[in-house]
């Protein structure tokens, strides 16, 4: 029974089972981060007539407490830190805090993302998961990590609404041209927008 146990320690089957499962997890926790839709719905007007403490109470009942928000949030980045090294989660929400996210779009609809790295810009496809830094390819595609702090910004960003600085529109060939470049490593060109 122990050489069926390291078999199963070992399966790449499972292996690969258990990291499609840790990569939904943290899709689900990026989702919890989204508003929810009641939160952008606008409040029905009150009767100031009605009596102050009757308003008072509708008020507080209808809106979310922000220690409720605070605590999901908390809930979220406590989950990713399980899933994802501290240091990816911090440094993909301190791009998000710096707007360091520029969104180029094909007149089609295709989008792309572009995410200030330390030294260059990077590549981040919004659907799927890819990023052309180097510790994508290192430790994502070789090593088995989940994602990179740049994809991580993306997913983040577009989920709260918040970090992306600019968006452009780009004709298809324009756009075509600025993915390939990028994905061959040329992201030391200048941003658009």
């Amino acid at each position: 029974s122990e050489s069926h146990a390291s078999d199963l320690l070992w399966n790449p089957k499972m292996a690969a089972a258990a990291q499609v499962q840790r990569f939904q997890a943290v899709q689900d926790l990026i989702a919890a981060l989204a508003p929810s839709k009641s939160d952008n719905e606008p409040q029905p007007v009150l009767d100031l007539t009605d009596e102050k403490e009757e308003v008072t109470s509708i008020v507080a009942s209808s809106a979310p407490a922000a220690s409720t928000v605070s605590a999901n949030s908390e809930a979220v980045l406590a989950g990713l830190s399980v899933l994802l090294p501290d240091t990816i989660v911090h440094q993909a929400l301190h791009i998000v805090d710096d707007n360091g996210i520029n969104c180029v779009r094909s007149r089609l609809g295709r989008r792309a993302y572009e995410v200030k790295g330390q030294k260059f810009s990077h590549l981040v496809l919004p659907h799927g998961l890819y990023c052309s830094c180097p510790y994508f390819g290192r430790k994502v595609l070789e090593g088995g990590e989940l994602c990179c702090k740049h994809w991580l910004a993306v997913q983040v960003a577009l989920s709260c609404g918040t970090g992306i600085a600019t968006s452009s529109t780009v004709g298809e060939d324009e756009f075509l041209e600025w993915t390939r470049q990028r994905m061959l490593g040329s992201s030391d060109q200048a941003w658009y927008g």
